[in-house]
């Protein structure tokens, strides 16, 4: 019997062999991922169920006879064994046997596995979308693993690219996980679009920014308040109106405060009326 699972992205291959037609025999079952990483501590777990005399698992790869697991009992058990996946670049399919063995039987079970190698990430993030000539650009690069750890990695080459290379540098590596750069613009450099670009070995990663001359937005505020309000109001009304000098409104929030300027009075005496 065979079945697939779905379990946290992969693809869970079940093996489930029993002995005889009948079930009464010996069994075994094997789980293991569909995929596995290149180079990582790979696990799979076996069962051995009614069992009748000493029999001896033993799984391993069939173009790799080193990677053996074994396991001999007498006695049903339920164990998960690590291996280390072989180191594999781009994808290779390799046959996994699982071999039940007693005194007077012997049988064989075989099923494709995937050895993948996953290439890490890399993300290029700069601190604005667009610069100003002459500004200074601050960017930084961090890999992380295809389990979104972050790595120290070494960059063959970084560079600020319009066309032209405007900056590079060689052979730099990040320190605790991140590599920070930056360098100032030209103050007459080009407007248009610019790319940061890291290589690792052959593998390049792009980040693009933009060039242009541009001043940050001005708005004014006014507002509308009435001339005169009775204290016997339920409410007062006023109106806030922001724009920007190109007449687009300006999101936001306004904090309106009113204060009452105290009233003078005087005393007056009341004395005895003869």
């Amino acid at each position: 019997m065979k079945e697939i699972c779905v379990w946290k992205g992969l693809i869970l291959a079940l093996i489930s062999l029993a002995v005889n037609g009948q079930g009464s025999g010996p069994s075994f079952l094997v789980t293991f991922p569909a995929v596995f990483e290149s180079g990582s501590d790979a696990k799979l777990c076996a069962s051995l169920l009614k069992p009748n005399e000493s029999l001896t698992l033993t799984m391993f790869l069939v173009d790799e006879k080193n990677r053996t697991m074994q396991q001999r009992s007498s006695t049903v058990f339920h164990c998960c064994f690590t291996f280390q996946a072989p180191q594999i670049d781009g994808e290779v399919v390799q046959n996994l046997r699982v071999v039940l063995q007693g005194r007077i039987f012997k049988m064989t079970e075989e099923r494709k596995v995937m050895f993948r190698s996953y290439m890490p990430l890399t993300f290029i993030q700069t601190d604005k979308p667009i610069y100003n000539p002459g500004q200074t650009v601050n960017f930084r690069v961090v890999t992380m693993d295809a389990k979104f750890v972050p790595l120290d990695q070494m960059y063959s080459l970084v560079e600020d690219y319009n066309g032209n290379r405007i900056n590079q540098w060689t052979n730099v590596s990040s320190t605790r996980w991140i590599l920070q750069l930056s360098h100032q613009l030209n103050s007459e450099a080009q407007v248009g679009m610019y790319s940061l670009r890291a290589f690792i070995g052959e593998r390049m990663i792009s980040q693009v920014f933009e060039v242009k001359k541009y001043v940050l937005p001005k708005f004014s505020v006014t507002e509308t308040v009435p001339q005169m309000h009775s204290v016997g109001d339920v409410g007062l009304k006023v109106k806030a109106c922001a724009k920007y000098t190109y007449g687009q409104p300006v999101p936001g929030q306004a904090l309106v405060e009113v204060c009452r300027e105290p009233f003078p009075y005087f005393v007056v005496g009341v004395g005895d009326m003869t």
